[in-house]
């Protein structure tokens, strides 16, 4: 049996692609391209495509931020930060940012609040890392207080309103996403925030075998 389980992502897009084209017709080939060229990047491996891995430090994704780690001061209660992890590919520094699922969500939440299936191990002191990107279709979902299911800071989707509930390991809360997103385990570690394993679960837009092969190579440096 196979450990990662969801929807078939080819299936997905060729529905979404499908009804892209019936309503786009009329607006012109840029519009459809743009949904058509956002829905399967590029999956060439390059070292900023990398998958996050132990040892690598949460860095600021805010450009203006020069990717300086991430300070304990700016994670609080409320409000989230979003990152990158920067760690060593073949010897040197790489800010792994070349590929959406590694958009980051640094939330913080009183500790009691975590509550399964949340990696607690996963998590210090109230702390919890998940990726940005949308299970459904891969777009990057925004964090805001989703009153219909009591959330007060859920991970909500403006695509096609998908809902994640952070305190409860990043569970589908509402919407059509076929998983929930992927929680980083992390650790403070001297006032930063760094990566203790690999994503618990199957990001967006890469296959098993990939996931797979890329954490033994990522395992053997």
């Amino acid at each position: 049996m196979t450990k990662y389980v969801r929807q078939d992502p080819e299936m997905t897009r060729r529905k979404f692609i499908n009804a892209a084209m019936g309503t786009t017709v009329g607006i012109g080939g840029l519009s459809l391209l743009s949904i058509v060229g956002g829905v399967k990047p590029a999956n060439t491996l390059t070292p900023e495509k990398t998958l996050p891995a132990k040892g690598d430090v949460l860095v600021y994704a805010d450009p203006a931020k020069n990717n300086a780690p991430v300070a304990l001061a700016d994670i609080k209660e409320g409000q989230v930060v979003f990152a990158f992890p920067k760690g060593k590919v073949n010897g040197t520094d790489v800010v792994k940012s070349g590929i959406a699922r590694n958009q980051l969500i640094i939330a913080k939440f009183p500790e009691a609040q975590l509550k399964a299936p949340t990696d607690i191990k996963g998590t210090d002191q109230g702390i919890v890392v998940y990726s940005r990107q949308c299970m459904h279709l891969g777009c990057a979902v925004e964090v805001k207080a989703y009153p219909s299911k009591g959330l007060k800071e859920a991970a909500v989707c403006p695509c096609h309103g998908g809902v994640y509930d952070m305190t409860q390991g990043g569970r589908v809360a509402d919407g059509p996403p076929p998983a929930g997103l992927p929680q980083l385990p992390i650790k403070v570690v001297g006032g930063q925030v760094v990566v203790q394993d690999f994503f618990q679960s199957l990001p967006y837009d890469i296959t098993e075998a990939e996931f797979e092969t890329q954490k033994k190579e990522l395992e053997k440096a």
